[in-house]
């Protein structure tokens, strides 16, 4: 995995910084005072702190207006990934979900972060509003990104309070826990969007974030899931085929809930604008609307699998 202690930052008048262990902890409590806004970043300096990986990196910038040492003006979360390209080699994702009082502070942060190179890599930066400010066009149009169509998001959220309080009823004939990481390889090959990543990172996602199954009594079968993936939140719900319609996914969606929110974070969704059922399913839950939100989405032009990122940018992303 890509290792952020090799990261080097751009110090400018503004003095953008990488954070440290002990910096996270003085972050942290910051965000958790500005949620729900700050869901994807607070998830991403959550993440970071569990599971000390080196795949995680947290740049923050003061508030120059400001003598506390905790009070901040953008603060931007980093997660490295990877998938094949159409090659069959390993390319570089990175994943980027930010906080800012403003979108000139925002920009600064994203200026700062050196370490990606726009040329051979895929970038996801997740923002706020549904369409990107004239400084981020810029941002991505000056330095001759590759720009594609970016997915449009609705945020949905709901308290910790009534996450805890969610009741499961299970039928007679299956279980639910968390997934193991034996169960990767069937959560990666069934979704859909695998081509933006990889075995390894799902699994590692198993292991470090909160995650959903229900099994079957009779032979342990995995029939359902859900798993939390950044900056996305809860994320890649899928119900075999076969077993739809028994209500399996309200099942699972309440479990993976209930584990976020006793795992210290928000429990939320983004959801593309045009996918309906997976609004009403959410709100049906007792999920609420929180914001608007879009994808920045650049990568190489990679002949073999530009339709399938085009897809991905137009579909019902969950």
């Amino acid at each position: 995995m890509e290792k952020f202690c090799d990261l080097t930052v751009k110090v400018s008048s503004l003095d953008v910084r990488l954070a440290d262990r002990s910096q996270l902890f003085q972050i942290l409590p910051f965000l958790e005072r500005h949620l729900p806004s700050s869901c994807e970043t607070h998830s991403l300096v959550l993440s970071a702190l569990l599971a000390s990986k080196a795949s995680y990196g947290i740049y923050f910038l003061r508030n120059p207006n400001r003598m506390k040492k905790d009070d901040y003006s953008a603060i931007v979360g980093v997660k490295g990934e990877h998938r094949l390209d159409s090659h069959n080699q390993t390319q570089k994702v990175w994943i980027l979900g930010g906080w800012g009082v403003s979108e000139t502070a925002l920009l600064r942060v994203y200026q700062a972060i050196d370490r990606i190179d726009w040329k051979c890599d895929i970038v996801l930066a997740y923002n706020r509003a549904h369409h990107p400010h004239p400084d981020f066009l810029r941002f991505f149009s000056d330095r001759q990104r590759i720009q594609m169509p970016f997915p449009l998001l609705d945020r949905y959220a709901i308290d910790v309070s009534m996450a805890l309080k969610m009741e499961i009823n299970l039928p007679d004939d299956v279980y639910v826990k968390s997934l193991e990481q034996c169960h990767a390889p069937l959560v990666f090959e069934t979704w859909p969007y695998k081509y933006l990543t990889t075995l390894q990172d799902v699994s590692e996602e198993i292991v470090h974030l909160p995650s959903a199954g229900i099994f079957l009594k009779s032979n342990d079968k995995l029939v359902a899931w859900i798993m939390c993936h950044h900056p996305n939140g809860m994320s890649r719900l899928m119900t075999l085929e076969q077993y739809r319609r028994k209500g399996y996914a309200s099942i699972v969606t309440k479990y993976l809930t209930k584990r976020v929110a006793q795992s210290g974070h928000l429990p939320y969704v983004n959801i593309a604008i045009d996918n309906s059922a997976s609004s009403k399913f959410f709100k049906s839950l007792g999920f609420r609307y929180l914001d608007a939100g879009h994808v920045w989405i650049t990568s190489p032009r990679d002949p073999l699998r530009d339709n399938e990122i085009v897809v991905y940018n137009n579909s019902g992303l969950l």
